[in-house]
């Protein structure tokens, strides 16, 4: 995390709002086999979303690109 949490505030309840992570979701639920998932956003990637983001690609194995405010991150199936 790169903010201190609140004092009512979990590590899961700040992570559920991520835009990215509900994306990569919402695509895996509408599409259950993806050959590639593409994300635009335009704030930095997180080191949590980065990794989560990784394992995805591995377990789904599928290509996911996500482009944000300084770079675009590639993650491949191996």
């Amino acid at each position: 995390m790169t903010r201190s949490l609140n004092e009512n505030e979990t590590i899961e309840s700040a992570l559920c709002g991520h835009s990215e992570l509900l994306v990569i979701a919402l695509n895996l639920i509408q599409e259950p086999t993806p050959k590639f998932i593409q994300v635009v956003k335009n704030l930095r990637v997180c080191g949590h979303c980065h990794e989560f983001t990784k394992v995805i690609a591995k377990i789904e194995q599928c290509d996911i690109v996500v482009r944000d405010a300084n770079r675009i991150h590639h993650f491949y199936p191996n």
